[in-house]
């Protein structure tokens, strides 16, 4: 069977599971509890990611089902991968579930692919892996893209009036949107001097940001701001996205491309530099890969390379 192809065919259907119809909205308005009071939940892409997760693991058992595949799912939070499909054959797919938020209209978050070390490494290891590494005969994320709800409808009112936020200008309005103090719109007003700026403005904003201390009722849920929208989906194979460094921090995970078109082609650094050869380049990249830390528990001043540039030098004196 073709996996991949049959998968992709099978993303529309998710999209009436997570979205409202005649809207672009998230069909998730909040959380409720046994006296039928609802709560609205956080922006908090930990919590908005968990959600969409639970969400949509019923349709992946569907989507096992009628391409006879059996389905595994993870039994631990920190194992890999999320979910194994097993076609008859007996060949495992693994796929990871990842989601991030757009930046702009052309980049997101970024997201990170999983381990860079333990099972990656040692790739007959069952340790926080459903099935040794190498028994999977391809590597999947299956991504989901979505806008903050707060953050897009501030955006399109600022359109309203004819002004474009730069990336300085969005990175401050973002801060104020995740802390409305008066400190932080003061920083926004102070880079966006091409608009006259006041409390009416800040009132608006302030009306598309989630008021998490409102609960509500089934009688007027339907009032509630759903924290995210405008969903898009793929699926493609970790090489293919991922890029030269960690996914984020001190963290041992590997990085994300963060362009939106890269995902969704699958045109990551690794297929833009090696093409065919890419998957091997990206299993010797990341194999052989140490942050400062590692680095220096094997007596080394400083890793072999930080990016690809520096990984080809490292390979050229290898061979030497």
């Amino acid at each position: 069977m073709n996996f991949e192809k049959n998968f992709n065919a099978f993303i529309p259907e998710l999209t009436s599971v997570l979205t409202i119809p005649n809207s672009t909205d998230w069909t998730v308005k909040g959380f409720i509890d046994y006296y039928k009071k609802i709560y609205s939940i956080s922006s908090d892409t930990k919590v908005v990611s968990k959600i969409i997760e639970l969400m949509l693991f019923p349709k992946f058992m569907e989507f096992a089902t009628k391409n006879n595949l059996k389905l595994r799912l993870s039994p631990h939070q920190n194992f890999y991968p999320d979910i194994t499909f097993i076609d008859k054959d007996k060949n495992k797919y693994a796929v990871d579930l990842k989601s991030t938020y757009k930046v702009n209209s052309t980049t997101v978050n970024g997201m990170t692919l999983g381990a860079f070390t333990g099972y990656f490494r040692n790739r007959k290891s069952t340790k926080n892996v459903l099935y040794p590494y190498r028994e999977y005969k391809k590597h999947y994320v299956f991504g989901i893209i979505y806008s903050r709800t707060d953050i897009s409808k501030s955006e399109t009112y600022f359109a309203s009036r004819e002004f474009k936020l730069n990336v300085t200008q969005r990175k401050k309005l973002v801060n104020y949107i995740n802390e409305t103090i008066d400190e932080k719109w003061k920083e926004f007003v102070d880079s966006s001097k091409e608009i006259d700026l006041t409390d009416k403005d800040r009132n608006i904003i302030n009306d598309f940001i989630i008021n998490e201390t409102q609960v509500y009722s089934l009688d007027n849920f339907k009032t509630m701001h759903s924290v995210v929208r405008d969903f898009d989906f793929f699926i493609q194979e970790k090489w293919k996205i991922a890029t030269d460094r960690p996914g984020s921090g001190n963290t041992k995970n590997i990085g994300s491309d963060n362009k939106i078109k890269n995902l969704k082609n699958g045109t990551g650094i690794f297929v833009r530099e090696f093409g065919t050869k890419g998957k091997k380049v990206f299993d010797s990249y990341w194999s052989n890969y140490s942050t400062r830390g590692m680095a220096k528990e094997l007596d080394l001043s400083s890793p072999h390379y930080k990016n690809i540039e520096t990984y080809k030098k490292w390979v050229k004196s290898l061979n030497s």
